[in-house]
């Protein structure tokens, strides 16, 4: 009998052990987007995420980490000195890339609720005071930017404009 009880615990607390290790790294991998106001240091799991290639560019007041998808689609992540997402661009043919990866908890100021139109029509746009959006489509090019104005940099009165780049 009391090998059974023995056999019992050990299974209960395997089974509890498992489920707090896979709670443990699904919290994880929540925390380490590197979402539009999020933690730069977390780039890392947007590459990831996003099955793509990076390039670092270093500039005065930000640093600009490029990511290309297999397809062609680029996304660029703009980071602070003070270490924080304070802008994001996307540009590609055929589709956007995920954007509940990059844009995070403004994904649903995105997709279109409240005062702004549709993202799929040739042109969105949302300006507020903490958040500005803009994004087109054009013969299946698909273009966009995002930024928090209370991120920018010093010295920055305007986001950055990336040109267009096509694969």
């Amino acid at each position: 009998m009391s090998q059974t009880l023995i056999v019992l615990q050990y299974k209960v607390r395997s089974r509890l052990l498992t489920a707090g290790a896979c709670l443990a790294i699904m919290a994880t991998s929540f925390s380490a987007q590197a979402t539009l106001g999020g933690d730069g240091a977390s780039v890392i799991a947007d590459q990831s995420a996003l099955h793509a290639t990076m390039k670092i560019t270093t500039e005065a007041n930000y640093t600009d980490y490029a990511l290309t998808q297999p397809d062609g689609v680029v996304v660029h992540e703009f980071v602070n000195p003070s270490s924080h997402v304070f802008e994001v661009t996307w540009a590609g043919k055929a589709h956007r890339p995920d954007m509940s990866q990059i844009l995070g908890s403004y994904v649903s100021r995105f997709q279109g609720q409240g005062k702004v139109s549709r993202p799929t029509s040739r042109r969105a746009d949302r300006v507020d005071p903490d958040l500005e959006i803009h994004s087109a489509v054009r013969n299946r090019y698909f273009s966009g930017t995002a930024h928090i104005p209370g991120l920018l940099p010093e010295n920055m009165s305007a986001p950055i404009r990336v040109p267009a780049e096509v694969k």
